[in-house]
């Protein structure tokens, strides 16, 4: 056992150091998701990553950053001790100037040729989403929770044709905060892995003038909701909604032909517990990162949350204007930016989707068959 800064504070929820969680899970993990987008010119979203997984001994991350057909991905990896406490791997870095309110992001000289300095600033106030519990051939794979929080950027962007200046009111962002058990990748001498009960997802933080939105649902085939998780959130320092989202209907377009699932625009529908329907319009704009660039169900043999010794960095470079490849890039999902209306206001915000085969609608989301 090992003490650290953290423990200093009267913070302790086991009897045990900060060091170490209360499971032995080798999938048990804690991870930032952040975006941020350009919803002036649309057509840039960068994604970034970090996981800290205490039983494996990993501290990992990943930035993609999409723009004009090309997507630069730097997925970085490092052993968690001794520094167990430090939200940095490599050239990136994330402080948290003040919890809940600002972070600052910092990407420095790398291979993959992609820097930034990047403060972001909530906007509203943050969203616990409900506790995610579901268990697998006898044993507990999802026992973990999440808050959603939407903001506003301002820094510095550059990369190869690329040098921007982000202020707050062209580049807009949100985040996510996780913590509990998730599938890792199945190891040598493990049971087959049981296809998802899911067959559709949608993770869809959005923002408006005045509030923001999301939803987080799984839905298996028939429509039933295998995970819900949605609600409002006020401006910071706003008064919260009292009703709870029971429902959420959906109504998606799609491109047609696309080599990958490519959502084109659409309604969510958000029922509330006091029977009102909050409608909500969607139209994709270019912009959009796909995630497997960060190792989602992995890519070239790295896997999320596995053992890469003490400090490991590799990068690519994605042509995503060749159909022929965009299905491998876009097999694990991706923060696509959307424009989204409500009751005559604007605003924006990034829809995270999947269709898989079996689902009862959006047979057009499917791409044609490929040649074996």
């Amino acid at each position: 056992m090992q003490l650290t800064p953290a423990d200093e504070y009267f913070t302790h929820q086991t009897s045990l150091p900060h060091a170490m969680v209360a499971s032995s899970d080798p999938a048990w993990r804690e991870r930032y998701w952040i975006s941020l987008q350009d919803v002036v010119g649309g057509d840039t979203v960068v994604t970034l990553g970090l996981g800290k997984y205490p039983n494996t001994d990993v501290f990992e991350a990943f930035v993609a950053m999409s723009h004009a057909g090309t997507q630069r991905n730097l997925r970085l990896s490092r052993t968690l001790l001794p520094h167990s406490t430090e939200m940095a791997v490599g050239p990136l870095q994330v402080a948290v100037v003040e919890p809940l309110r600002e972070l600052r992001l910092r990407l420095g000289p790398n291979e993959s040729e992609v820097e930034f300095d990047v403060t972001w600033r909530a906007r509203t106030e943050p969203l616990l989403e409900g506790r995610f519990f579901q268990i697998s051939r006898a044993r507990v794979t999802y026992d973990a929770i999440r808050y959603v929080q939407h903001g506003r950027c301002s820094g510095t962007l550059r990369a190869p044709g690329v040098d921007m200046t982000l202020t707050e009111d062209t580049w807009w962002g949100e985040r996510d905060h996780s913590w509990g058990t998730r599938p890792l990748p199945r190891a040598p001498g493990m049971p087959p892995g049981e296809r998802p009960e899911w067959r559709m997802l949608l993770f869809a933080p959005l923002q408006l003038p005045e509030f923001g939105a999301h939803v987080y649902l799984q839905e298996a085939p028939g429509g039933r909701a295998v995970h819900l998780s949605a609600g409002l959130t006020p401006r910071v320092g706003g008064e919260p909604e009292t009703e709870a989202i029971v429902a959420v209907e959906h109504d998606l377009q799609w491109v047609a032909d696309a080599p990958a699932p490519t959502l084109a625009g659409g309604t969510l529908v958000l029922r509330l517990s006091d029977g009102r329907a909050l409608e909500f319009g969607l139209r994709t704009l270019p912009g959009r990162a796909h995630l497997r660039g960060g190792g989602y169900e992995g890519w070239n043999g790295w896997f999320q949350g596995q053992w890469r010794g003490e400090q490991t960095a590799e990068h690519d470079v994605w042509d995503l204007t060749d159909p022929t490849q965009l299905y491998r890039y876009a097999k694990a999902g991706s923060d696509h930016l959307v424009e989204v209306t409500h009751d005559g206001q604007s605003g924006y915000g990034i829809v995270e989707y999947m269709v898989l085969p079996g689902y009862h609608r959006y047979a057009e989301a499917m791409p044609p068959r490929r040649a074996t």
